[in-house]
């Protein structure tokens, strides 16, 4: 199940480390915090739905909170996300000075995740996120639909998010320990 507060308090970690941040970067950091996370301990932060969209991966409920839009979360979700998140213009998120925030909804090993990506990513600008993400087979393998407009989004499983790219310093892990994560996250324990 997919927990907004969750999501909510994941934003305002990574906005409270990096200041300020527009969606498209925001949702970056998070796309990769959850694969940091997945591949590292087996499941995602967010547990989040994602798609291939033309920017690179977008986790949709992340994409919802910023939204700040009743429409595809609950009120109380869209009160919460409020109360910790200021919205600075359409597309630029801020973490409220005076949120009064306790980050029950996020693990060590979340935080942990959290902190990787700001200390890796948290710099970059969004173009250069969106590029970098592009390069991730989830992602690379619909370039060419979203270069002739065939589609707007296309679905990435959770296993997908598991890849690695050659020599990429970041996300790094051996095929042994990516079989064994993939083996928690379908639930194969033999």
């Amino acid at each position: 199940m997919i927990e907004t507060a969750t999501i909510t308090e994941a934003l305002y970690y990574l906005l409270d480390k990096i200041k300020k941040a527009d969606k498209i970067k925001l949702v970056k950091l998070m796309y990769l915090a959850d694969k940091y996370h997945l591949i590292r301990y087996g499941r995602t932060i967010t547990n989040d739905d994602y798609y291939a969209m033309e920017h690179g991966p977008v986790g949709t409920t992340v994409k919802d909170v910023l939204s700040l839009d009743s429409f595809n979360i609950s009120s109380e979700g869209v009160k919460y996300a409020s109360r910790l998140i200021a919205k600075l213009d359409e597309n630029t998120f801020c973490a409220r000075a005076n949120a009064r925030i306790t980050l029950d909804m996020l693990s060590e090993s979340d935080r942990e995740a959290l902190d990787y990506v700001v200390e890796h990513f948290g710099k970059m600008s969004s173009w250069k996120l969106r590029d970098y993400t592009h390069k991730f087979p989830e992602w690379y393998q619909y370039e060419d639909m979203f270069k002739n407009k065939l589609t707007k989004r296309e679905r990435i499983s959770t296993k997908e998010l598991l890849s690695t790219l050659k020599d990429d310093p970041y996300f790094r892990a051996s095929r042994k320990h990516i079989k064994e994560t993939e083996k928690i996250l379908v639930g194969d324990f033999a």
